[in-house]
């Protein structure tokens, strides 16, 4: 009779241990991530305005950093383009806008800056500062004379650690790592005049 081909327990337990390894991998490397949670627009006197609210949550790395000293920026993108548009076509609007978060020991203050408008607030928690962070109210987009009645647009906004605004040393670790990687999806908003 041939021999029996049952595995031996000691193999069947170091694959499933392997399993097990190769299903929690690639979850070390998401210690943080950005949510786009909400994206609307609204017509005023001035024209369309964006208000959105990003959950800014950072892996524990980033955290580290940011407590030690080291600011972070983030990177807003913001696009407005035809909902019919071909992908060679150009976008009727595009913005990069940058804030910067920053924590100051000496007065144990977490600080978030408008880099458009060097516009400061401080705060006592780093939970409160992420809030505020991620409020974005009544960002001017574009006045009602520049759309056509009669086409839909589509607005989208993504928001992105700035690896590139590190400080210099920092910046290789943080390609390298995945810790360091915080990005939000394209989130998508229809606009129609």
């Amino acid at each position: 009779m041939p021999a029996s081909k049952k595995a031996d327990p000691a193999r069947r337990q170091r694959c499933v241990l392997l399993w097990l390894l190769l299903l929690a991998w690639p979850a070390a490397g998401w210690g943080g991530e950005f949510v786009v949670r909400e994206l609307g627009t609204r017509l005023t006197d001035d024209g369309y305005l964006v208000d959105a609210r990003i959950d800014y949550r950072f892996s524990e790395r980033a955290i580290e950093a940011l407590n030690n000293g080291v600011p972070l920026t983030l990177e807003v993108d913001l696009r407005l383009r035809r909902s019919d548009a071909w992908p060679w076509e150009p976008d009727i609007v595009g913005q990069r806008l940058f804030y910067r978060i920053r924590y100051h020991a000496l007065a144990s203050v977490y600080q978030v800056r408008d880099l458009q408008t060097g516009r400061r607030q401080n705060f006592v928690t780093r939970r409160a500062a992420l809030e505020a962070l991620g409020e974005l109210d009544g960002l001017p987009l574009i006045t009602p004379d520049r759309l056509r009645p009669d086409e839909v647009y589509e607005l989208s906004l993504r928001a992105s650690l700035s690896i590139e605004d590190l400080p210099l040393p920092l910046r290789p670790w943080a390609y390298l790592d995945p810790d360091w990687e915080h990005d939000s999806e394209w989130t998508r908003w229809t606009l129609q005049p």
